[in-house]
């Protein structure tokens, strides 16, 4: 891929970011290093609303749903 393409991509998510980051209830006001690391990581914090709700709530996972129980 062109280096200017993605440079271009690169811009284009860290204003779509900046605006998902910013609307997000856990963050008051993104900082520049939010940005930039919510490029390769979109999910900012692992709060119970934003984390796994295996880990917060005790929930199975879809395919934990659907196995039969043998026991």
């Amino acid at each position: 891929m062109d280096r200017g393409i993605r440079r271009h991509h690169r811009e284009r998510l860290k204003k779509k970011r900046e605006r998902e980051i910013f609307s997000r209830w856990c963050y008051n006001e993104p900082t520049d290093r939010d940005i930039g690391v919510s490029i390769d990581t979109p999910c900012p914090c692992s709060c119970p609303w934003c984390g796994n709700p295996r880990r917060h709530f005790g929930e199975k996972t879809v395919q934990e749903r659907r196995e039969p129980c043998i026991y």
